[in-house]
């Protein structure tokens, strides 16, 4: 009897606790109108995330691709459910204003796990739910099934700093079912599934294969412990589960589709990179996620790919009146173009890198292909132009010293780069960075700067010749009369001309009246009087298109480089440093020093992230600048010591370690 009445009183204890609960938790919880009558009438509903919306994208490409997801779910018949913390309330459903609200926040609203929800519900912050918040909401709604890209995980080196995403116990002790990409890459994935083990997590590869997902890429050269083909089959889990009183998530991995696979491997490589960068910088917790993947960010070159035949004469040859006759020496054929060259030596570096090129549909064009994807670039933006038209040929010959002595170039496929072309490329990127060089035509050139500062990216221009090296105040002259832009300045941020090309480019700019005019001779003096370095002209062509061009890296060859960028205080006035020339070892040619010294800088500015205000400025301090031009020299060095025009000796090393 005794025993019967306690059984009873413990009963009662336990239903007036649940009452309790509930009561308190129907005042935590508000459930938008629609998800509540999708429960109410047992209507599938998947819950979605709100991190991704305020720290995974810029605004307002974040609420933008929220409001594509939430149309995604409904197209395929059950009801969104993004979740996040909003006055003291959870939110299980959000309008277009909440939306709106997390886009703009950005990173001011706080990243809410199970340990963070009482402190923000409590102060009445803004909260954007990770996956572990998400799930503990969910689970409070009564929510089975949560979408999202990919779950956190166990962090490389976590043997040592004991950082393991809280996603994680989450799945071992809450029963919502999460569909996702895998588990982030840029996580020790290995030590990510026997953790799930350990916390009784089952773990489905989703679709033909057992190879667990990463993110980015379908396999991650893991196998999952459990395989399902149909959404039968994972339901059945899902209900099963739940049957059991298992009080555990589950992981259903599903591989991104196979159109995108192909980028994997490249961006493998930039997660090495941004890894280093994120140990470098001691960024740990949770800062570690959001710091890598927004490192995670495509760079972008515009320009022209070539075959490069570099011959040189033999060191007993004497080069002075030259015969109409062969001479011993060497023949090398190599992947060239100044575009080219400048992708393949930022790629070298550490940047993730597309090339936007013209190529023959001839054999050149296709050795171009494919060099590129044995170096791990992605060709998808080379476009084979119509039949007729030949893959470009730079022929030089140099010297026994290595300086060249003459140069044909059969570049005329440069100019067939449609604007069509460049828009798809920008649309399937985001890059931070552009790269731009003269070779390619007026159109192309104003629409890939347009497409640039639509996207808000660092635009660097490459003259590449004084015949060239004016097209790009044509495609500025072209923006102004169009009245596409309201100011062409600073639409292009950063220019790397040598000297004479920095003066043939002055004068077209006051030909074609981008400038007001010449600058005074006594400020002209007065710089050139302090820069042995260069001359008046060049001092006067710097300080005339300073107003198009506020960053200026003037390629003195053997003398160095002087940057040219604004006063701190005040971006309207110019000053100028001089950067000491690091020394070669032996010159075995010329030929793409420049080009790797312009890639360098890609990869640097790309590192760094730059951002672009609305005025066309770069947020880089003069310093900093300097620093870069100083880096981006020990890239010219190896490819002056290299047979070839780009150095295969380019790691990201050569300029990131000091």
């Amino acid at each position: 009897m005794a025993i019967a009445s306690l059984h009873k009183l413990l009963v009662q204890n336990r239903m007036s606790r649940v009452r309790r609960y509930s009561s308190h938790l129907a005042t935590c919880l508000r459930l938008s109108p629609v998800v509540r009558d999708a429960l109410a009438n047992g209507a599938p509903v998947v819950a979605l995330e709100s991190t991704i919306i305020s720290h995974g994208m810029p605004y307002p490409q974040n609420v933008e691709t929220a409001q594509q997801v939430e149309q995604i779910v409904k197209e395929n018949g059950a009801t969104p459910a993004t979740i996040a913390l909003i006055d003291g309330k959870i939110h299980v459903g959000l309008g277009d204003a909440e939306l709106e609200q997390l886009g703009k926040s950005g990173s001011s609203a706080i990243k809410t796990s199970r340990r963070d929800m009482a402190a923000v519900l409590s102060q009445r912050l803004l909260g954007a739910t990770t996956v572990s918040g998400t799930m503990v909401a969910a689970h409070m709604a009564g929510i089975q099934v949560f979408a999202t890209g990919g779950i956190g995980g166990v962090h490389r080196g976590a043997e040592l700093t004991m950082d393991v995403s809280a996603d994680l116990t989450e799945l071992g002790r809450t029963p919502v079912a999460v569909v996702c990409a895998g588990a982030k890459s840029i996580l020790d994935l290995p030590k990510t599934l026997e953790f799930l083990e350990t916390q009784g997590v089952p773990v489905v590869a989703y679709g033909k294969s057992r190879q667990f997902p990463a993110f980015f890429s379908p396999d991650s050269g893991l196998l999952a412990p459990w395989a399902m083909q149909t959404p039968e089959q994972v339901a059945r889990l899902i209900k099963t589960n739940a049957e059991l009183g298992l009080m555990t998530g589950q992981v259903i991995a599903v591989p991104i589709p196979n159109e995108y696979a192909e980028r994997s491997a490249e961006i493998e490589r930039a997660i090495g990179v941004a890894v280093r960068e994120s140990e470098e910088q001691g960024i740990k917790g949770k800062e570690c996620t959001p710091f890598l993947l927004q490192r995670i960010v495509e760079l972008t070159g515009v320009g022209g790919a070539a075959i490069d035949v570099t011959s040189q004469i033999g060191a007993t040859q004497a080069t002075e009146g030259l015969s109409a006759t062969s001479y011993p020496g060497t023949v090398l054929t190599s992947i060239g173009g100044v575009g080219q060259n400048i992708a393949r030596a930022a790629h070298y570096l550490g940047a993730p890198t597309y090339l936007v090129s013209a190529i023959g549909n001839d054999a050149h064009g296709h050795s171009i292909k494919l060099d590129l994807a044995r170096i791990g670039m992605n060709p998808a933006y080379l476009q084979f132009q119509a039949d007729g038209a030949r893959t470009a040929v730079y022929n030089a010959l140099h010297q026994p010293n290595g300086d060249l002595l003459v140069a044909v170039a059969d570049m005329d496929i440069n100019g067939m780069l449609s604007e069509q072309q460049i828009s798809e490329a920008f649309d399937g990127l985001e890059p931070g960075v552009v790269g731009l060089d003269g070779n390619i035509s007026t159109l192309a050139l104003s629409t890939a700067i347009m497409l640039a500062a639509s996207k808000k990216a660092c635009v660097v221009f490459e003259p590449t010749s004084v015949p060239k090296c004016a097209s790009v105040l044509f495609a500025l002259s072209s923006i102004g009369r169009s009245g596409a832009a309201s100011s062409v300045n600073g639409l292009v941020q950063i220019i790397t001309p040598n000297a004479l090309e920095l003066q043939e480019m002055a004068k077209v700019a006051l030909e074609l009246e981008l400038v007001e005019g010449v600058p005074p001779v006594s400020m002209v003096s007065e710089i050139a009087d302090g820069h042995y370095q260069l001359s008046v002209d060049t001092v006067r062509a710097a300080l005339t298109l300073f107003p198009l061009f506020p960053i200026q890296l003037i390629k003195l060859g053997e003398k160095g480089v002087v940057v040219v960028s604004p006063l701190l205080r005040d971006q309207r006035r110019p000053v100028f440093r001089h950067i000491s020339p690091l020394k070669p070892g032996s010159i075995v040619n010329s030929n793409g020093a420049g080009d790797s010294l312009v890639g360098a800088m890609l990869a640097l500015l790309h590192s760094k992230q730059v951002t672009v205000s609305s005025a066309g400025h770069v947020d880089l301090l003069p310093e900093e600048i300097d620093d870069m031009a100083l880096r981006a020299q020990r890239a010219s060095i190896l490819s002056l010591e290299s047979p070839l025009a780009i150095s295969d000796k380019l790691t990201p090393r050569v300029i990131l370690d000091d």
